[in-house]
């Protein structure tokens, strides 16, 4: 960029404020695939009934991501919808059975696994998106 010695803090504070705007817009970007990777890796190895019960796949239709972008931040959120959210710490730690109390049934670490990815994968998804 070219200019006069008079304009060059004008041009200076434009260059950055553009640079400032499309930094942002990337790590936006980023922040929603990440976000909607980790929703498909909790959904994906989120527990199904294997009866043929009316309720089944009921919890995993449920798991969704939704992204809230304010002035300088944006946020990726991974949760089930409805009543279903109740049944995550059920199903991610296990829990005692009603009718057997000295058993336990099985964890299914599905949560666990999205949060995981997600820390894991959203800063090297920043660079990506920030080196071009």
């Amino acid at each position: 960029v070219y200019c006069e010695m008079d304009n060059l803090s004008t041009v200076i504070q434009q260059i950055l404020t553009q640079y400032s705007v499309d930094t942002r817009e990337d790590v936006s970007q980023a922040v929603k695939a990440v976000t909607k990777k980790a929703a498909k890796i909790v959904k994906s190895n989120a527990n199904v009934d294997k009866r043929n019960t009316p309720r089944k796949g009921k919890y995993k239709r449920s798991i969704r991501s939704k992204t809230v972008e304010e002035v300088f931040q944006t946020e990726g959120v991974v949760y089930a919808g409805g009543h279903e959210y109740s049944l995550t710490h059920l199903l991610e730690n296990g829990h005692f059975l009603w009718n057997a109390p000295n058993r336990r049934t099985r964890e299914f670490k599905h949560w666990k696994l999205g949060e995981e990815y997600a820390i894991n994968e959203l800063p090297l998804e920043i660079i990506r998106k920030l080196k071009g």
